[in-house]
Formats: C-alpha cells, structure tokens, sequence
C-alpha cells in the first residue's frame, strides 16, 4: 500500500486505498482534492538520534527558535459532568469514555484541567468571546438594530474584525486555518474575517450533506461547498485540516488550525458507520444524579422554568436516553479526526513544535431540573467543560487545578506565539501555569513563548495571583421548547438527512422534531444572570455558586442588574447538583462581599479584568 494516500482526501470513496487506521474515518467522505505527497514536506527539524549531548543541544535549538505551531479542537455542546469528556466521570480513570484515542493522546500527554468553565453557556456568545478573549458585556448588542449583526445578543461586528487570529497573522506571521463552526450568524459568502488564510466554514450546519464557505483551500473555488447525502460533516472537516496541516508543514510559516466539527450539538447525528455502535462496557443510560426528573419541591427555590418544570415521562425519559447514546457516538467520529490530526503531526515531525488545546463551547444537560436536553443554565453541568493540553515544556498527565475560562484561550495562543495581549481583551494568559518550572523543561520552549514568560512576573508569584474564582453571564435567548409527541414524520430522514430523532431508522421513532405535545421548555425571560464560582481548594469563599438574575429581554432592553429579583447560591463541595438554594442562610456580611465582587467583574475591561 502506498502511505502517500493516508491522509490524502482526493480518494474519494475509495476505502481499499486506506490503512485500516483509517477506514472508519473516510468511508463516506467524498471531496475532489489534489494529493499533498508523504515525503520530504516538513521544514521543521526533527531532534535525530545522537550519541552526543552537545548535537541533540543544536538540534533542539534550531526547533526552538520557531514559532510553535498551535491545534485547537472545539467541540459543540459537549458534557464534563455527565460523562461526555475530561476527567472522565467522578474522575475515575476506568470510567468509559467514548473518546479512548483522545484520552491516550491528549489527556494522558498533558494537562487535564479541573476547573475550566465557560463564561457563558450557549453557542454564539461562548465562541465569541473565544475568538476575541472578551466576556460578553463588551461585546453585547443592545435591542435588534441589525439581525446581521445580532447573533444571541453578541454584535459580531465587535468580534470579527478582532479575532486572536487577525494578530497571530498580522503581528507573528502564523497561518491560520478555520474548519468547521465559526459563529451562528456568518459574515456574507466572500466577507472572510481577517487573519483566516484559510476558511472552511459554517454556523454548525447540518451533520449530512453539510455546507461550508470557502476560501484559500487548495482544489476548491472561494465562495461555498456543499456536500452530498454522501458526506458526514466531522469526516469532511478532518480531511480538509488533515490535508491543510500537510500543506502548512512544507512552508517555514508556523500555521493555526481552529478545528471545529459540529458533534455533539442537536440532532446528535452519528456517522452512519456508527450509529448502532455502543460497547459493551458502556452505561446503559445518562446519568441520572439527584436533580435528574426530580419533584417540585427540589425545584422549588430554583429561578425561572425550573420552578414550574413538568416531571419527565418515561417516552420523554426514552428519548434523553436515546440522546445520551447519540451524543456518544457523534464523539467516537471527533475521536478519529483528533487521532488523524495528533498521528499526522507525528508523521510530519512537527509534534515536537506543536500545541493542541481540546475544549467544548459548554456544557449540556439531559434530564437535569428535568429539562430534556440543551444547555443556557448557569449551573455546573452547562458550564464546567473540559480542557486537554499537549505540546513543549507542558507536563504529561497532570491535572491542572486553577480556575479559567475559555476567555483565557486567546491571550494564551498570543502568548506562546511571543504577542503581548492588547489592552482590550479581558482575559488572561494561561501559559506561565501550563508550562513546566524545570530549567530543563524550559530549555524544550520556544524562544519566541519564553519572550512572552519574561514580561510577566515569576511562575509562582503569577500563579499567587491567579484569579480565585471565574465570572459566568447570560441574557435569556428563547424558549426551546422540546416537544416529544404527536410528531410530524420527517419528509426525510437519516442517513440521508439530519433527523431529530433518538432512534434513527427508516421508521424514526422517539422524536422531538415537528412535535407539539408533551413539551419541556429549556428557559424563559427570567433565565438573565450574572454568577461568580468559587473554587473550594483556593478561594477564601470555599466552592460555592453565587448568581443573581434579572427578568428582561435583552433584545428590547439593556439588562444591567439594577433590578434583581432572584438570587440562588449553592455550597457546591457538599451539593454539586445544586439542589438546596442557600440564599436565606448567607449572612450580609458575605453577600455583600460577593455583591462587590460580581459587579466588579461585570464592569471590567481589559487588564482591569480578574
């Protein structure tokens, strides 16, 4: 067999000419490129086998004085605490997970982060704030004055002009590669974001027969893509950055790929290869902790919907079930494309000078305060998400305990590319509390992130000062009410299209789309909140949830918590499914501690941030 085909995506549908690595992977991916050729691509140099110290010094040297190359996987909607990602579920290492090459690859090679959440938990506005490392009160858009620029209260028009990826190729001469989800409100067909060289994108799209803006991606004409019944979105994403990495690591610019396939956002579409897959070692349903279909009374002191929540019915229970092994099987197909993405590096000998970052734009819940699924909450399982770290000078199987958002991701890629953050992003570079301490580690960093370590204070007086606690924000977006009977059979349905449905057969069943019975709303306007948590091992707070909420609509009204009508605080070491609101026991004194606090934090710009 010729390995020159492995990663090659003008195969086609042609499996035999694939290892068995990567059968799954491309079985139904069907993209007209030209072929990037196996051998003499790389101009990075690898570290040789070398009796002499003194050589492996100068090889290693050359390397350093790079720029690292930086991979970040960005899944959507994808769960920490029910199972779906790291640390593994109660953090036990022999739970099932249904990302095991992930797990050996990223997770058991670096950093596992503890505490990492999202500043706000639902799609457009999380990666925003990624994208430009801001939080959303300096992004938001007040009212509906321009639906092309309002995207789930975020005006884009503050987001895509000042992505962290305009100053990686403006001010350190990086490529920079988008593949998959961009935002829920895309810029016109043509209006490419500056910094992005190369774009393969769209606001999630559909996971068959999916559709992409185009531009700079070799074989292809700028301007749309669109797939047939054929391909399967993950599959198609991995092989357009699969063979853009190839082409990047033949040129002597270091590049950044954004990869970020749909899984596992709704309608949890497996790929069809894995749609009736599950081991045998697997749970036979989503967890189901205390405040899963739980009574009134638990619900009572709880804000909002969740109050007035119905009980879950067991067709309704069925259907969550059903979700929790479609979300799972979505994953195996991200677990591939990571695979193929870590092993190319290798193949390349780019591993060495490369990061990879693997985070979600937020949690998920099924069945929690017995909503059926989605997200927009601000408790623990909506807004606790993984982050897996790899690359130069980060340590191997450690678990990293301090308190971040995905905020902090932008003045971290600036940072290991040698860039000082510009005065308006609000978060916080993460690199000097990855990196190892060791005067040996620190040798294995580029020349270019060690520029970034010198103009912050020492390793330990930077992690003495690190942030206590992280600040959650959200305005209420609409209903999505779940409605799971007296359904409208899909006019078409899976393999052949996206089906909203748990059971995906040529007779769908168990469905929540085009339904209008039996119906589980996710928020309602009182659902605006501003929050501070509290993590119990550094914070004088202990673990603790501290949120305020207000009644409003953003898109008619500037909500700025003036007039708050609801508070809830949870002692979260003790009660980590947030049952029994403590809000009556907490003594002035502490309230208005954290009332100063929240308000600082939702004030704050730039490097007055926490």
């Amino acid at each position: 067999m010729n390995s020159c085909t492995r990663f090659g995506v003008g195969v086609g549908i042609g499996m035999s000419l694939l290892p068995v690595r990567k059968l799954v992977f491309f079985a139904i991916v069907s993209v007209s490129l030209v072929l990037f050729p196996c051998a003499g691509t790389s101009s990075y140099v690898p570290i040789p086998s070398a009796t002499s110290e003194t050589q492996v010094q100068v090889e290693a040297s050359k390397l350093h004085k790079k720029k690292p190359n930086i991979i970040l996987f960005l899944t959507d909607d994808q769960d920490q605490m029910l199972g779906g990602s790291f640390p593994v579920l109660n953090h036990q290492e022999r739970y099932p997970t249904p990302m095991p090459k992930t797990q050996r690859l990223l997770a058991n090679e670096g950093i596992t982060a503890t505490e990492f959440f999202i500043h706000t938990p639902i799609c457009c506005p999380s990666r925003a704030e990624l994208l430009s490392g801001r939080y959303f009160h300096n992004i938001k858009q007040v009212g509906r004055q321009d639906p092309k620029t309002d995207c789930m209260h975020v005006n884009t028009s503050r987001v895509n002009s000042n992505t962290f990826a305009k100053l990686l190729k403006a001010k350190a001469g990086y490529k920079v590669g988008l593949f998959g989800k961009y935002l829920n409100n895309m810029p016109p067909e043509g209006d490419v974001p500056p910094g992005f060289d190369a774009w393969f994108a769209n606001n999630g799209g559909t996971y068959i027969a999916p559709s992409f803006q185009t531009k700079g991606i070799t074989g292809m004409p700028d301007g749309k893509w669109s797939g047939s019944k054929d391909n399967y979105s993950t599959s198609v994403i991995g092989n357009i950055s699969v063979t853009w990495i190839r082409e990047m690591a033949s040129q002597s610019q270091p590049f950044f790929a954004y990869i970020a396939p749909k899984a596992a956002h709704e309608p949890f579409n497996p790929a069809p290869w894995y749609k009736d897959y599950w081991n045998p070692s697997w749970p036979k349903h989503e967890p189901r902790p205390p405040n899963w279909n739980c009574s009134d009374e638990l619900r009572a002191h709880h804000h909002g919907n969740i109050a007035t929540q119905s009980l879950i019915s067991p067709h309704a229970a069925d259907i969550v079930t059903d979700v929790f092994k479609n979300r799972w099987r979505t994953l195996m197909s991200v677990d591939d494309l990571i695979e193929e993405v870590v092993e190319l590096c290798r193949d390349l000998n780019i591993y060495n000078t490369t990061y990879f970052f693997f985070t979600s734009d937020h949690g998920f819940q099924l069945g929690q305060f017995n909503m059926l699924m989605d997200k927009r909450h601000v408790y623990d399982w909506n807004t606790r998400i993984h982050l897996l770290a790899v690359g130069p000078g980060i340590p191997k199987g450690v678990r990293f305990h301090y308190p971040a958002t995905q905020v902090d991701l932008a003045p971290t890629f600036l940072g290991l590319a040698g860039i000082k953050k510009p005065w308006y992003m609000d978060g916080k570079s993460l690199v000097p509390l990855l990196l190892r301490k060791t005067a040996h580690d620190y040798h294995s960093v580029s020349v270019w992130t060690r520029r970034h370590l010198e103009t912050l204070p020492s390793a330990e007086e930077y992690a003495s000062r690190w942030r206590k606690a992280v600040f959650f924000e959200y305005y209420y977006n609409d209903p999505n009410v779940k409605c799971v009977d007296a359904c409208i059979k899909p006019r078409q349905v899976y393999p052949n299209a996206d089906t909203a449905c748990g059971i995906l057969a040529s007779e769908p069943q168990d469905c929540w789309g085009g339904c209008v019975n039996e119906c589980y709303p996710t928020e309602n306007v009182n659902n605006n909140f501003i929050a501070i948590r509290h993590v119990h091992s550094i914070s004088p707070f202990s673990d603790t949830l501290y949120a305020v909420f207000q009644t409003g609509n953003q898109r008619s009204e500037n909500i700025n918590f003036d007039n708050v009508d609801f508070v809830e605080y949870y002692e979260t070491e003790f009660d980590p499914w947030m049952l029994v609101n403590k809000r009556n026991s907490l003594p002035d004194s502490v309230k208005r501690l954290l009332d100063i606090k929240l308000r600082m934090w939702f004030k704050c710009r730039g490097n007055f941030c926490p």
